[in-house]
């Protein structure tokens, strides 16, 4: 059942990868959230320009149009105060800003700015887009999908929401997934080294040459399909440890055991004739036990 249950969830995160979450944010709640972020107050080279008011006009492929009310005052004497008839201007600033996400919030970067329908900025610069760059919106709903998930795009519909759509960061699905396939990944390297890598050592190991039961490799393999890859690793430790100590055994009495190895795997070659009563064509091993120095 848990074999079932891993590979539901691999099924799951992979097919992830091709679908988008949509996190819906109405238009009032930005209109909300921006009122409470002015005024907005610019004070530099005696001149102060307090942004009042912002009222959004239409938004349309991903670009806000919003009429901004805002006051010009001179803070101090200066050569320009002596040419303005009042101590202060109101202007009308009409705003094209486009809203990106950072992180949990949303901002607005500044496209262009028009005052009172007469003169036009193609490129804010300095601070004043500083300011309204700095303009940042909370979305708590982004809270809930700001560690395992990335903002694909966003969009505003005819509806008046503002459509965020997120997918599942692929650093994470990667890192995901070979975790729940740790038993499959276990098996495909052992059974590429039974296959291409222990041929050519052209040996067995010494637990399999004493024991006769299974050598490290498949040992850890059956322990990977039956009970997965945590007792898969523990069965391969435990394995290396009696081939450790198997070694030392053949390597102490190693005569012996080259007697025996030949007549299971190569023959008694070294036998000058058969036992009496038995063809020629018949191996002197099939009849006399390998412990005989004589075989």
């Amino acid at each position: 059942m848990s074999n079932y249950l891993r590979y539901f969830i691999v099924l799951l995160l992979f097919s992830s990868l091709f679908y988008s979450y949509t996190v819906e944010i109405k238009q009032s709640t930005i209109k909300k959230s921006l009122d409470k972020k002015l005024p907005i107050v610019i004070d530099k080279k005696g001149f102060i320009l307090t942004l009042n008011t912002i009222e959004l006009l239409s938004i349309s492929n991903n670009i806000i149009e919003s009429e901004i009310n805002s006051t010009l005052q001179v803070s101090h004497a200066n050569r320009f105060s002596n040419f303005l008839p009042k101590k202060s201007l109101h202007f009308t600033v009409h705003s094209r800003t486009i809203p990106k996400v950072e992180g949990t919030h949303l901002s607005f970067e500044v496209l262009s700015f028009t005052l009172n329908q007469f003169i036009h900025f193609k490129k804010v610069k300095g601070l004043l887009k500083r300011k309204i760059e700095a303009i940042k919106i909370h979305i708590k709903t982004l809270e809930n999908f700001a560690w395992f998930a990335s903002v694909k795009e966003i969009n505003f519909k005819n509806n008046g929401f503002l459509n965020i759509k997120l997918e599942i960061s692929r650093w994470l699905i990667f890192l995901l997934l070979p975790l729940f396939l740790l038993r499959e990944i276990g098996l495909v390297i052992i059974v590429f080294y039974q296959k291409f890598l222990s041929p050519r050592k052209k040996y067995k190991c010494a637990k399999g040459e004493l024991y006769q039961n299974g050598t490290c490799s498949s040992v850890t393999k059956e322990a990977f399909k039956k009970h997965g890859f945590i007792a898969g690793i523990k069965a391969y430790r435990a394995s290396t440890k009696e081939c450790k100590e198997a070694y030392k055994i053949l390597k102490k009495d190693r005569p012996k055991y080259r007697l025996r190895d030949a007549c299971f795997d190569i023959g008694c070659n070294g036998c000058s004739s058969p036992p009496s009563g038995v063809g020629s064509s018949s191996s002197a091993c099939d009849f006399i036990s390998c412990d005989v120095v004589s075989c």
